[in-house]
Order: structure tokens, then sequence, then C-alpha cells
């Protein structure tokens, strides 16, 4: 098989570590996929010339988590809390998807990360109600193209005529499923497996969910801790008490954990996924990032769903930093006034570290991406810098955290394959994900309608009634 090369020319590149890297003038020789030189004039080999003229060339941006499935009903929970949405999602909606509505999901969410400049997203995929299902959530991420972390969900998605109908249905298919999809550990999408919440079943199912994912030797995710309720679990020290917390496990949102609970987290190796839109908005709680990161755990951003917030981490980027320096400042502002304020807690470098280079470490994909180094994946993202909103720069990195959007996105590199040129995706690609999740939509606003639209009155005590409702 002949190599397929490819030389990015003429941009300012981030190389190395967000933190502490700076830009310089280079060019990237891309081999099979893999960036396999970084010098100064590379100009003259025989491969593709990627011209990145009037561009910085950052690497793509890394989503630690994120539910695909959702891009179905975009932007429905815009104005809704946690309750709203684990009535209305959770325990009606995520059921009535049949398994074309979630390959729809699947595949169109996936471009819209990769023209948002997210090469790789930890999905979170809890909406397997069939074998047929969980085929159609791991092939519309594969089609799609963008580089994941493919997480298994266990959890029971209420339904009038289950097929699933015991734990051990959902475990015996996630077997099928690392047997059938995933052979090895070394495609663009590989496997994980999300935990069902605490609570929706007896703890020893949960200890089963983790015997599997352990069995079959794939990375584990799961919601913690993100309940505001008068008797909140501890499931961190649950988890520990039991022997249960592990390397690599990735806890989503985490808004409800002490520093105890954190440096729990921190010495079993795992890491956290923080989502600013959702936390903030739905009563999840204040992002738990900044206290994480201070105490030396891993902490990745994530977009969480698209049916309620934009896919881009340019925004959540801005969110969360500026979220994270006014809850540091104000107690300083009101004890003892604007004087006392020194340098802020979190800098533009911390974000744009934490959506790449975090991102991947917390999804143990450190040393396939997340920075622009010789070995590494060439995922990369081209961001114009031409233009009158960004000029003039005085420091690339807070210009790109404070001033670029998604609209500065001229190319996407996946694997060195090109996804995005020009700022657009490929139109035919584009108008297949329009008209398949438009589709999707239509089909699944007709079973909504019978049980009164979208949004469905919520009754009290929602939580504790969803999760009685599997039980």
């Amino acid at each position: 098989m002949s190599l397929t090369r490819s030389v990015v020319v003429g941009g300012l590149v981030l190389v190395g570590d967000p933190l502490t890297a700076e830009f310089r003038r280079a060019d990237l020789l891309i081999e099979d996929g893999r960036i396999v030189a970084i010098e100064k004039d590379l100009s003259g080999l025989d491969a593709a010339i990627i011209d990145a003229a009037h561009r910085w060339v950052i690497p793509g941006f890394v989503d630690s988590h994120r539910h695909l499935w959702q891009t179905t009903m975009r932007g429905v929970t815009a104005n809704w809390n946690l309750n709203d949405y684990a009535w209305s999602i959770r325990t009606h909606l995520a059921g009535l998807h049949d398994a074309d509505d979630v390959y729809a999901g699947q595949y169109a969410g996936g471009l819209d990360a990769l023209a948002a400049g997210v090469t790789t997203t930890l999905d979170h995929s809890h909406v397997m109600n069939s074998p047929q299902h969980s085929d159609a959530a791991v092939q519309g991420i594969k089609d799609s193209g963008v580089r994941a972390l493919w997480c298994y969900g266990f959890y029971p998605c209420p339904q009038q005529h289950p097929v699933f109908t015991t734990t051990d249905d959902r475990l015996l298919d996630a077997r099928r499923v690392r047997e059938s999809h995933f052979p090895s550990d070394e495609g663009l999408v590989r496997m994980g497996v999300a935990l069902s919440e605490l609570g929706v079943h007896s703890f020893s199912e949960t200890v089963r969910e983790i015997g599997t994912a352990n069995s079959l030797s794939v990375p584990i995710t799961m919601h913690t801790q993100c309940l505001w309720v008068q008797t909140r679990a501890q499931e961190v020290q649950l988890y520990a008490q039991a022997g249960l917390l592990q390397q690599g496990q990735i806890h989503s949102h985490a808004n409800a954990c002490n520093d105890r609970d954190l440096t729990m987290l921190r010495d079993a190796g795992c890491a956290i996924a923080t989502t600013p839109d959702t936390e903030l908005q739905m009563g999840v709680g204040y992002p738990a990032f900044r206290r994480a990161t201070s105490l030396g755990l891993t902490a990745g951003i994530g977009a969480d769903i698209v049916s309620n917030n934009s896919g881009d981490l340019f925004t959540a980027m801005r969110i969360l930093m500026q979220h994270e320096r006014g809850a540091a400042l104000q107690p300083v502002l009101e004890q003892s006034g604007l004087d006392a304020v020194g340098a802020l807690p979190l800098t533009t470098r911390h974000m744009l570290r934490a959506a790449t280079l975090l991102g991947a470490r917390a999804l143990g994909l450190e040393s396939v991406c997340g920075s622009i180094e010789v070995g590494k994946a060439a995922d990369l993202v081209l961001l114009r810098n031409d233009r009158l909103h960004l000029r003039p720069i005085i420091d690339p990195v807070d210009s790109i955290v404070m001033q670029v959007t998604t609209r500065d996105i001229d190319r996407v590199l996946v694997h060195g394959r090109i996804v995005v040129q020009d700022g657009t995706l490929p139109t035919a690609v584009e108008r297949r994900g329009i008209q398949l999740i438009d589709v999707a939509n239509d089909r699944l606003a007709k079973r909504v309608a019978p049980l009164g639209g979208w949004k469905l009155t919520t009754p009290p005590n929602t939580i504790k009634t969803a999760v009685a409702s599997l039980n």
C-alpha cells in the first residue's frame, strides 16, 4: 500500500502542551495520518500541500462528555431544568427513538462536532434500546468520521414494549458489540462503557456493569454526584469502599463532590468531565473544574447535549472560564473589595489546554491526540487569523479563547484526512446529515404529539419518580 503524505505549510503552529507552548512558524509532515516531522520549511517534499498561510494551527478539540444521539432534538431543552430533562427526555423521549433515529443523531452529531473543530469526543450513548439501536449507534458515529470513545450505555430507557428486559440482556449485548464492532482498540472509534446512574437499580447491578467493562478491557464513564437532593448519595465514597474506583474512569459533572471526593478520584487515576452550559442552567451546580484542577485532578470540557446548547468548545471554554473567575472573585470583593483582587484563577491557556490535551488525557488518548507533536495523529484545526474581529493580534492564545468563533475555522483534519475545508463540510455529506436528522425529528414529533408535545408536564420529585419507574 502506498504511503499517504501531506504537508501543512506556512502556518503558525502551536507545538506541544498548550499550557506552555508558543506559536511558531512551522510546517507539518503527515504520513498515513500521523505527524512525522515539524520543521521550519518542508515545502519541497513530494506530498500534497495544505496551505496554512494566515492560519493558526492548533490541536483538534477533545470533548470529554457528549450525548450524540440527542442531536435529533436540537435545542428542545433550552429553558429546562434537570427535573424537566429527566422526565421528558430520559423517562419518555429516549424510549421513543428507533434505530434509524439513533443512527441519524449519531451521524449528524458527529458531523456537527467536526464542523466545530471537535475532532475527538467521548460519546455517552445511553439509548441502547435493542441490538439494532446498538449497531445503529456504532455505525452512525463511525460513518461521521469523528474520532471517538463510544461508550455503550447500560441505562434502561423506559419503553412500553422493551426488547431488553434484564441487566443480563444489556451486558450480553455489550459483549456482542465489542466482538463484532470493536475487535481491536486501534480504530478511529474505540469502545467504552457508560454505567447506569446509581439508584437506577441495586448497587450489585452496578458492580456487574463495572465487571463487564473490565472483562471487555474498555474504559468506563459515568454521571457522578450531580444531583442536589436532600439525601445526596456519596457516590465516590461508595465506589471507593467497594474497590471500584479505577484508573482511567471518566466521572462526568461531579458538581456535588467535595474536595475529599475529588482527591479520591485523583488518587485513583480517574478524571472528570465538566459541561458548563448544562450544569449552570439545569441545577446541576457550579462546575467543579477549578477545584478539581487545583487538586491535580484531570478535568476535561464537554458540550454534553445539543438538545440544549451548541456543540462547539469555544463557547464552553468562555462560559467555564468566566464563571470560574467570577465565582472565585466574588467572595474577595464582598470581604475586601477590588483592591484585594489579585491574579485571575484561570488563564486562557488553562482553558485551551483543558479543551485539548486534558480532554485527551481524560479519555486515555493523550498519546494519540490533544497536542501537536511528532508521533501523534494529525488531528488539527486551522483557524483564520486575517479577519477584522481578530486584528490586531497581541497574544494568539488570548485571541483564540476570547475572540475566535466557529466561523473562523478554515480546515479540520482527523488522522490527516481533511473533513472540513474552507469552513464547511463536504456538500454531499452535510446534505445527507441534514436530511437524516430532519426526517428523524419529524418521526419523533409524531410519536411525541400524543404525549402532549416535546415538553411534558413535569411532576414533583421527578428524579425519584423516574428512578421508581425503572424498579
